[in-house]
């Protein structure tokens, strides 16, 4: 299973999700990054769980929560690296909360028909690999649905 993440991951075909509709190649930025990421990152990880959520039910999937990077206070709840998608949506959604606000893990989400991945780390990570074209218009409606952008890695 992580050969297969791994090797999509390795992909130079992949989109991200970003919360502005430009590329920022100014140093300046990062200050308004950080006060995004303080401000508005509780706000991200909710669209994002909903995006997730709504793909997880189109498409078979298997579902990853990768082994930790560090320890956070309510860890025991989750399971690692064994396939979660048959838990709850509540469930599933939590674990993908959890990850995008504190950053302790990943969300590997392994689509088999078509192949792709959605992987979601910690803060504004949230990278498509191998997004085939006839689903690009759907991720695209998902993601300007809750104004957010889908973006080309070129």
């Amino acid at each position: 299973m992580y050969e297969l993440i791994d090797l999509l991951q390795a992909s130079k075909n992949y989109y991200f999700v970003d919360y502005v509709p430009y590329t920022i190649n100014n140093p300046n930025f990062l200050e308004l990054e950080e006060y995004f990421e303080y401000q508005y990152l509780s706000e991200f990880a909710e669209k994002i769980v909903r995006i997730a959520l709504e793909v997880i039910y189109l498409y078979p999937c298997q579902i990853y929560l990768t082994a930790p990077d560090k320890i956070i206070s309510d860890q025991e709840e989750f399971s690692f690296d064994v396939d979660i998608r048959n838990s709850t949506p509540e469930k599933i959604a939590n674990a993908i909360r959890q990850v995008i606000l504190t950053d302790f893990s990943s969300v590997q989400i392994l689509f088999s028909n078509p192949e792709f991945l959605v992987s979601i780390g910690g803060g504004f990570s949230v990278t498509i690999y191998n997004l085939p074209k006839d689903m690009i218009i759907l991720f695209e409606q998902l993601v300007n649905h809750e104004g957010l952008f889908l973006k080309n890695n070129v």
